[in-house]
């Protein structure tokens, strides 16, 4: 599908300059001119009714006529004469280029501009991603160090229960065998007195048995 076309204007030498085209490069190879006429104000797009039929009825031809003229455009271009024009004439005529120079300079700068914001708008959006980035990983990393700490403080936690477990135990352990000690030396003086108890019984009935025998001997 061909591109739709735009008539652009501009003026070099003693010609003002008409053509057809579907960009501003294309334009600018037509003319033969300097990449930057319509950066500097010199050349722009028109969209006045009689220009832009006689362009149309040519693309991609380059239609002339005499600087500063109101004749027709032609392929060829007309023969310089010098303008017959009144000097109110030729001062609105130059003013109205210079204001056609000027807005067309103020638009290039309107573009500039919007270019420069544009990219300060993206350079500013990299800026607080990459601060939304640097934040998200602090982040992490903070909450990683929690996490280890959170871990350590389980860890010493149940290390400290485990050494207090096991202290009550050798605790009870120790209770345990003092008490079976105590217990068996208790048992061992029970039966120390039992056996001195046995020995004062037996030694008093072997008495009365000896007695006993005495006398029946002597009877």
């Amino acid at each position: 599908m061909a591109r739709q076309l735009k008539v652009f204007r501009t003026h070099l030498g003693f010609h003002d300059l008409i053509v057809a085209a579907p960009s501003k490069k294309a334009a600018l190879e037509a003319w033969g001119a300097s990449p930057n006429l319509f950066s500097q104000g010199f050349a722009a797009e028109t969209t006045e009714p009689k220009l832009v039929e006689a362009a149309l009825k040519k693309p991609g031809v380059v239609l002339k006529r005499q600087f500063g003229s109101t004749g027709e455009f032609r392929e060829d271009g007309a023969d310089l004469q010098i303008p017959k024009a009144s000097p109110a004439e030729a001062a609105a005529r130059l003013a109205r280029e210079r204001k056609k120079e000027r807005e067309a300079a103020e638009e290039a700068e309107r573009e500039e501009k919007a270019k420069a914001a544009t990219a300060r708008a993206e350079r500013q959006a990299d800026e607080a991603r990459e601060r939304a980035e640097l934040a998200a990983a602090r982040a992490a990393e903070a909450r990683e160090k929690s996490e280890a700490a959170e871990r350590r403080r389980e860890e010493k936690a149940a290390a400290s229960a485990e050494q207090a477990a096991k202290a009550e135990l050798r605790a009870e352990l120790q209770s345990l065998t003092e008490q079976r000690k105590a217990e068996l030396r208790d048992i061992e003086r029970r039966e120390e007195a039992l056996a001195k108890e046995r020995r004062q019984i037996e030694q008093s009935f072997e008495l009365r048995i000896h007695a006993l025998r005495k006398k029946l001997d002597r009877a």
